[in-house]
């Protein structure tokens, strides 16, 4: 049984070429490995940032909470007695605004 001229050329050709192509296959499987790397490191870097985004996000929220306590009148008016200041007048504050932030002292 004989080979056809085209199947032994192409053999050859397979022979002759062999190590060019398991050079590129490998270098293309390379700049796939490198590339899918760099792809989930950047993933894990933007999942860290995000996370400490949320863990600020709550810090600042307590925060906020412990600001809106020390803000309260009532607060005032017990450090006021606390300390033997004079007494804070709370009818006499009316706010500007509607955040409540703004006073004006009657």
């Amino acid at each position: 049984m004989q080979k056809s001229p085209k199947v032994t050329n192409f053999w050859h050709g397979v022979k002759k070429y062999n190590t060019p192509i398991v050079f590129f296959i490998i270098l293309f499987w390379t700049m796939m490995l490198v590339s899918s790397n760099y792809a989930n490191s950047q993933n894990l870097e933007r999942n860290d940032l995000t996370k400490n985004i949320r863990v600020i996000e709550d810090e600042i929220r307590l925060l906020n909470t412990t600001v809106g306590e020390l803000q309260t009148t009532e607060r005032l008016e017990n450090e006021s007695q606390r300390l033997d200041l004079v007494k804070i007048q709370t009818k006499d504050i009316y706010y500007i605004d509607q955040t409540n932030e703004k006073v004006a002292l009657k």
